[in-house]
């Protein structure tokens, strides 16, 4: 007798009709600076993308019938945090991409480590987490997780990633504070960790120029140029939208409108409703992640859940406030959105482990 397979089907839908949003506004959004920016056929980004989209799925697929018990395996946490320190410590050895060290370069394929990191210290920190609580918090436990987190979010920011890096730090802030960690145990490497983003902002021209720029908007025209450029495109969408493809802020107005700046494209071409459509969906995917984190009876697989559900949420959250001008720009894609082949993978293997674990919760 075949063994009944249940999942959060609503989940699983939300997240397939997302990357079908995505890709039908990347293809919108990358056509011209495929072919006058890149010198590729205008399908480029698209063919990419798409490409990636079925891949992506693949995984998870696999993410979604792998042993549960393998999710939060301690040895197997480990490993995955050295590979990805491995791999953060790789990149400095290629030669670098737009003046960063970001990406990793195999086969011809680029690889963006952060993004794997994320994931990798999410399960690390779930596993960590639940045995500190069991052990009722030893510091020398708490200090070394602290240890483990800080030097993976250091070798992100110097890469430069400083987007990546706090995002990073945000969640395993959030998963401590949800295990029922000592406020005394999270004060002090919070204070640190904003101190450290403090000195990050300063000591760099063209962050501390992003930073004035949103101050005062008009004390720095250049380097407030894409911000204002966000604003006029969603503003000028209306309710309804220019009409899809319509759009004229991704004619070089907005620097990045496939990646950094898809919500504004979308918000142009698709106005007001477009955007309650996008966010719809983000909300349901949020809302049926945390939903599965409630009621999983295990506390390190509920940890993980709301680790990778906190994740996605923060950051589509930050991608949307940054294209509204209420923070200044991070680079942070739109989750399964924005073009950008490791983040699409990573995510939607993120909710193939969320559609692993729905199995064990009372839906």
């Amino acid at each position: 007798m075949p063994i009944k397979q249940r999942f959060d089907r609503l989940l699983l839908g939300a997240a397939i009709l997302q990357v079908g949003v995505g890709l039908a506004l990347m293809a919108s959004a990358s056509w011209l600076i495929a072919t006058e920016r890149y010198g590729r056929p205008g399908s480029y980004f698209f063919t990419w993308q798409a490409a990636t989209a079925v891949v992506g799925l693949g995984v998870l697929m696999v993410c979604m019938h792998v042993r549960s018990d393998l999710l939060t395996e301690p040895r197997l946490a480990r490993v995955g945090v050295g590979l990805t320190w491995l791999l953060l410590v790789v990149v400095f050895l290629q030669p670098p991409v737009a003046a960063t060290h970001r990406w990793l370069s195999i086969g011809g394929l680029s690889l963006q480590p952060s993004v794997l990191a994320r994931v990798a210290l999410m399960i690390f920190a779930a596993v960590e987490l639940d045995r500190a609580r069991r052990e009722g918090w030893p510091g020398r436990r708490m200090w070394s997780l602290t240890a483990v987190c800080s030097f993976t979010a250091v070798l992100i920011i110097i890469e430069p990633d400083l987007g990546s890096g706090a995002l990073l730090l945000v969640v395993l802030t959030a998963m401590a504070f949800v295990a029922g960690t000592p406020v005394r145990m999270i004060a002090a490497p919070a204070v640190v960790g904003v101190l450290a983003l403090a000195v990050a902002v300063v000591t760099s021209p063209y962050r501390l120029a992003r930073v004035r720029a949103f101050v005062d908007p008009d004390a720095a025209t250049a380097a407030g140029w894409q911000s204002y450029q966000s604003l006029v495109a969603i503003g000028s969408g209306g309710i309804t939208g220019r009409g899809y493809g319509a759009g004229l802020q991704k004619l070089f107005f907005l620097p990045e409108p496939h990646t950094d700046f898809i919500f504004s494209i979308a918000g142009e071409e698709l106005g007001l409703l477009g955007l309650l459509g996008l966010l719809g969906l983000i909300s349901l995917i949020t809302w049926r992640g945390l939903r599965i984190a409630s009621r999983l009876a295990s506390p390190d697989r509920a940890l993980l859940a709301f680790g990778l559900t906190f994740a996605f949420a923060v950051q589509s959250l930050i991608h949307m406030i940054v294209c509204l001008d209420l923070l200044p720009p991070k680079g942070i894609p739109l989750p399964l959105v924005s073009y950008g082949k490791t983040d699409l993978v990573v995510t939607l293997a993120s909710v193939g482990l969320l559609l692993n674990l729905s199995r064990e919760a009372s839906l």
